[in-house]
């Protein structure tokens, strides 16, 4: 395989980032969660010089909310949550997840998308509060930015050769993935910004591209418990109750019980009843038999 035919160097002729409205893609959705959630806490939440408001204040993460379990719902919250005085922090992350955010939901589809988004978000305020937990601090973390990047370092995997618009200087997408690490990793010159927090972004992005995860497993939440038991437990240590053994003993009498009519007075001798009882018992002892070998194939 060449270079070129890997898939985080795929073509881009197909690529259409023009400015373009789907109400119902994942995009649009988050976009109007968090802008609806800015409005409320402007109107409703009285933010002043100094004070975020009062929807901000129950959204976003603080350094101390790890000794408080009750308040670890932070670590997802805070993403939807922004600066209240500064109108740009929103502006710019949703400005961001419009024109990447698109492309990239093209990729995975809808619901993964979301799941990416809703993940990576949380990743990145479990790390933050963590790396709180042993440098200390008293400045809490709120906004999209950690997300929004994940996002966009997904745009830049997938589609490196796209060309894009940053500020005013076109230029492939993969330049403004090197500036994004650069600038992050290198060159934290603001003030007020959780560079962290945007590392965290670039790291669970680059892990979801490269070790090709996908989380469709959890489209299903029951089966996602299933799967993660199998796999905390392996298939041998299934448990069975005293009633199943009961049940399988009983059932292995009837079916020799049958078979033994059988050999004396022929099949006709079986009702339909007893016929259907034989196929499903054998239909059974099939199934088990062939769980059986794929667990000792493993």
């Amino acid at each position: 395989m060449g270079l070129y035919d890997r898939g985080y160097y795929r073509e881009e002729s197909g690529l259409d980032l023009r400015p373009d409205w789907n109400q119902r893609s994942a995009v649009s959705i988050l976009i109007i969660v968090n802008v609806a959630v800015f409005i409320a806490n402007m109107l409703f939440g009285s933010p002043t010089v100094g004070n975020q408001g009062k929807v901000n204040e129950a959204l976003m993460l603080w350094p101390q909310d790890w000794a408080e379990p009750l308040k670890w719902i932070r670590t997802f919250t805070y993403a939807f949550a922004h600066d209240a005085s500064s109108p740009s922090h929103i502006f710019f992350n949703m400005l961001s997840l419009y024109f990447m955010g698109r492309a990239v939901e093209q990729t995975y589809g809808r619901n993964e998308f979301l799941r990416i988004y809703l993940i990576s978000a949380l990743f990145c305020g479990v790390c933050w509060l963590l790396t709180r937990f042993f440098t200390g601090g008293s400045i809490p973390v709120l906004g999209a930015s950690g997300a929004v990047l994940c996002i966009s370092m997904l745009f830049v995997f997938n589609y490196p050769r796209a060309t894009v618009v940053f500020i005013v200087f076109p230029m492939p997408a993969w330049v403004l993935g090197v500036i994004f690490v650069l600038s992050n990793f290198f060159l934290q010159s603001a003030q007020g910004v959780a560079y962290d927090v945007h590392i965290f972004g670039i790291l669970f992005a680059a892990l979801y591209f490269f070790l090709r995860w996908n989380f469709s497993f959890l489209e299903s939440p029951a089966d996602a418990c299933r799967k993660v038991l199998r796999r905390l437990t392996g298939p041998r240590l299934k448990v069975h109750s005293e009633r199943d053994f009961e049940r399988e003993e009983k059932d292995a009498a009837e079916a020799d019980r049958l078979l033994e009519k059988i050999h004396i007075s022929g099949k006709d001798s079986l009702s339909s009843r007893e016929k259907k009882f034989l196929e499903r018992y054998s239909q059974s002892v099939r199934n088990r038999s062939a769980q059986n070998k794929k667990w000792s194939d493993s």
